[in-house]
């Protein structure tokens, strides 16, 4: 079985990542294409105060600046893409927050927010599935009455029924990567090679995501203290060659759901 270090989110997302997955996390056209869905979702109003959770670089926040919104705060427990989105805020002469944290205990007090992101993939990423739940709960008490909440996620039905143990793609002209995969209930166990074809091996981790069903997410938000909680497929599918694995970004599922 592929080992997982509890941790490993803690220093996964370096500079190593912004290669790895630059066909999502360095693709403009993408980033504007999946920001105007999250503005139709979410009804967003240009006053808002919008959270960007584990929100890395900002590439939503920083889209959403452009578009003239006025109060967004990024936070995330990278340092290193905090720094990258805060050059890339001042380059543009955007005025978007960055704030280091812990989403499961954030520093924000309650009805803070009247939206909050929780963007590609960036949940389901503990051993212990409480710590899911506790992100959930901060989400829910940092959000004004009637906030709006998007949660995008692994769509788990697809994963599985394509699931694929192993692959590889070409991330840029020099970076390929490598994934070997184990599915173990409702977990994915992933080992990641990154090879440069100048350079050799640049890393070789491991890390996890969970799986969660449309109906389990429903019910666990409605536990957390949400309704009109909604399921929307089929919005975020990225696979530009139709025939290239993109690992688990590929295909995923969008949640919206309302405090109150």
């Amino acid at each position: 079985m592929i080992q997982i270090d509890p941790d490993w989110w803690q220093s996964l997302f370096d500079e190593v990542y912004l290669l790895t997955d630059a066909p999502f996390v360095c693709n403009p056209e993408l980033t504007t294409q999946e920001t105007t869905v999250v503005e139709k979702l979410l009804n967003l109003c240009l006053e808002d105060r919008i959270l960007d959770l584990c929100g890395g670089q900002g590439r939503h926040a920083l889209e959403l600046a452009r578009r003239c919104y006025q109060n967004i705060t990024v936070l995330d427990y990278s340092n290193f893409l905090l720094q990258r989105g805060k050059q890339k805020a001042a380059e543009a002469g955007l005025g978007v927050m960055f704030s280091q944290g812990d989403a499961r205990a954030l520093d924000f007090p309650s009805t803070n927010f009247d939206a909050v992101l929780l963007m590609a993939n960036s949940f389901g990423y503990f051993v212990n599935a409480a710590d899911d739940l506790r992100i959930l709960t901060e989400v829910w008490r940092v959000l004004e009455d009637g906030g709006r909440f998007l949660l995008d996620l692994v769509d788990r039905e697809v994963a599985l029924s394509n699931f694929c143990s192993e692959s590889w793609h070409e991330a840029t002209n020099d970076i390929v990567v490598c994934w070997k995969r184990e599915l173990v209930e409702d977990m994915i166990l992933v080992r990641e090679m990154v090879l440069s074809k100048s350079k050799g091996l640049l890393r070789d981790r491991t890390y996890t995501e969970r799986l969660y069903s449309q109906e389990s997410l429903h019910n666990i938000l409605l536990e957390v203290g949400f309704t009109d909680v909604k399921a929307h497929n089929d919005l975020f599918v990225h696979n530009p060659d139709n025939d290239t694995d993109y690992g688990l970004a590929t295909h995923r599922l969008l949640i919206t759901a309302t405090k109150g």
